[in-house]
């Protein structure tokens, strides 16, 4: 046999489970992602229907709802992180998550007040952030160094694409049954169905990866204070300036409320999500691609850019195709920054606590994204929307700037 010959056997040997140059898990994880999406959108497209115009309250409830479940959503996401560490597993977690939210969004339906509402929304979001955490760590655990970037970004591409899909088909049962209460309680019913179809998929699927340094050996505490030092100054500065990112950026369920506040029909506000996950799909697989050969931060710049943008194009909009257009934007931003976001986090972390470096960062985004919420609501509620995403975009200005001054670690390894 000949020496090319046997480069190519190796070749094809190193590449034994990859679908289209990436590992099979990988192309689960995506699926898994698309059809828990395609569920999830309709709980934020329906939001602002169901909260102000159903139930009878505020933006500002809407906000504080909004943020305080996805502030405990990341809080979770923090110590799944570590428990995944410690339990060296990551597949248990994502299967107990994804089960939990097939049973939390049929809550929705049967909310007649908020504080049922309040309780369904919550449950969600925890089931959310006990998953994602691990599934993020076990992408990690499974991407190639030089193919971080693809791996989340093909992920994220099928997660939009969910969305989308998701999105699409909500406006489509709205405009033959109508908007009636009653439908969007039977479209809150039957939204567990997409997540049963994923909890399929990893059960049979994806196996648990064979690589993981577990921690339970470990005495006392398993997370070090020699491990979190290892993180250095560079991921600390990292995690401040996503911190300051997160202040600005406000849920989806803003951008449906900003449409109808200028006169958008209720059924047709599934197409606002749709417009911003037709966006962010394509991308989150390019950026995901082009951020694997050249500087991350430089894709996190742009993504930052994008949410300026789009935050003053939401601020002076007086129609809604005005709106539309800041919608399409934050799609670009939130497809630009949201892989590259984890597989920075991924390149400074050493491999034996990948989970707990992506829970510090959920625990950031936590923080910001309650402030932010809250804070959205509360300025919307006063001042208006053009005062509150004007203010939203000087935050992302100063973010932007200091993106420019991150110090990237490049992966080499265990270090």
């Amino acid at each position: 046999m000949s020496i090319k010959s046997d480069r190519q056997l190796s070749i094809l040997e190193d590449r034994k489970g990859y679908i289209f140059g990436l590992p099979k898990p990988i192309w689960i994880v995506g699926i898994v992602s698309f059809f828990s999406n395609s569920a999830s959108v309709i709980i934020t497209a329906f939001s602002a229907e169901f909260i102000i115009n159903i139930l009878g309250s505020s933006p500002a409830t809407l906000g504080y709802i909004r943020g305080l479940s996805e502030a405990l959503s990341y809080l979770v996401k923090m110590f799944s992180g570590v428990f995944s560490d410690w339990l060296g597993k990551r597949k248990i977690l994502m299967l107990i998550g994804y089960l939990c939210a097939a049973f939390a969004k049929p809550m929705f339906a049967f909310c007649k007040g908020l504080g049922l509402y309040v309780t369904a929304q919550v449950l969600e979001r925890i089931t959310n952030g006990l998953r994602d955490t691990p599934r993020d760590a076990l992408i990690a655990d499974y991407a190639p160094r030089e193919l971080k970037g693809a791996c989340y970004g093909v992920r994220l591409s099928c997660a939009y694409l969910g969305s989308l899909v998701g999105s699409i088909g909500g406006f489509f049962i709205l405009q033959y049954f109508g908007g009636s209460e009653f439908v969007i309680r039977m479209v809150y019913l039957f939204a567990a169905v997409p997540i049963i179809i994923a909890v399929l998929f990893i059960h049979f699927g994806i196996k648990e990866p064979h690589n993981i340094a577990r921690l339970r050996d470990r005495k006392g505490f398993p997370i070090k204070k020699a491990d979190l030092k290892r993180l250095g100054k560079g991921f600390r500065y990292y995690i401040f300036v996503c911190f300051v990112f997160m202040c600005s950026r406000y849920s989806e369920s803003f951008l449906v409320y900003r449409a109808q506040h200028l006169g958008l029909p209720v059924q047709y506000a599934p197409l606002v999500l749709a417009l911003l996950y037709l966006f962010n799909s394509p991308t989150s697989r390019l950026v995901g691609n082009w951020s694997d050969r050249h500087e991350k931060k430089l894709c996190l710049a742009f993504g930052f850019c994008m949410m300026l943008v789009s935050c003053v194009a939401l601020a002076f909009a007086t129609e809604v195709w005005h709106v539309l257009i800041g919608v399409a934007i934050y799609g670009i931003h939130f497809g630009a920054t949201q892989g590259t976001f984890y597989a920075m986090v991924s390149d400074y972390s050493p491999s034996h606590i990948k989970g707990t470096s992506i829970g510090i960062f959920n625990l950031t985004c936590c923080i910001g994204m309650c402030i932010s919420n809250a804070i959205t609501g509360e300025l919307w509620k006063h001042y208006g929307a053009e005062v509150t995403f004007l203010i939203n975009s000087a935050i992302t200005f100063a973010a932007t700037i200091g993106v420019m001054f991150l110090y990237h670690r490049k992966p080499t390894g265990e270090y």
